[in-house]
């Protein structure tokens, strides 16, 4: 997309990759190593992507690896003269009821946690998907909507999913994600959720996905 970037560029001078890695690398769940989930190549391609930016990678095999990030830069001189008023009408909307919030990283979680109380909700967390699903089996009747990290340990956020429409076909999910939309409706249908937000998100977005999803669930009553 034509316009003006600001860029970062990172590199080593490491091993380097072949040809099979460089095609795989941004692929979830692919790793190299014998620990980790590889997670995290991908999620930086999501969020990258989510905020209209590129990723351009070159390596070859004993020659390091270098990264490019490339992020729009926006125009100080164009001013959007709607947006106080728009923000104004967004942060006004109170949403209400309890909230299960499916996250295992603890300061994500807590940003989460302290957003949506100020949206108006009761939170109630876990931090991985087989202990979001328990805690719904037992309070079911009190939650009203879940939001769900992705990349998690004991259950992911694709399992968690399929396994709560199960038991329930109305219940507003929202994904919260670093991996683009395009990635996770690669693996689950969008009709399973009522919304998704792209990590990092601030207070805005996610009173605006919210208020949509509740209205959606509202309008399928």
């Amino acid at each position: 997309m034509p316009g003006e970037y600001v860029s970062l560029e990172i590199s080593d001078s490491g091993c380097g990759m072949n040809e099979e890695t460089r095609l795989r690398i941004f692929e979830p769940f692919y790793t190299t190593k014998f620990t980790g989930r590889g997670l995290g190549l991908s999620a930086t391609l999501g969020i990258i992507t989510s905020h209209s930016g590129a990723l351009q990678l070159t390596s070859l095999p004993g020659n390091g690896t270098t990264f490019r990030v490339f992020l729009p830069v926006q125009n100080p001189d164009v001013q959007d003269l709607d947006a106080p008023q728009r923000a104004a009408v967004t942060t006004e909307w109170r949403g209400s009821g309890t909230v299960l919030l499916v996250e295992d990283e603890e300061i994500i979680a807590q940003v989460a946690r302290a957003m949506l109380d100020e949206l108006g909700f009761t939170v109630i967390a876990a931090i991985n998907g087989r202990e979001a699903l328990d805690l719904y089996q037992q309070l079911s009747g009190v939650i009203s909507m879940v939001i769900t990290d992705i990349g998690m340990p004991i259950m992911d956020g694709y399992e968690l999913v399929r396994e709560l429409k199960k038991l329930s076909p109305a219940l507003p999910i929202v994904i919260s994600s670093g991996f683009g939309d395009t990635d996770v409706f690669s693996r689950i249908e969008r009709d399973a959720v009522a919304g998704i937000i792209s990590k990092p998100y601030g207070f805005v977005q996610l009173s605006e996905v919210l208020e949509r999803a509740m209205r959606k669930s509202r309008e399928q009553d």
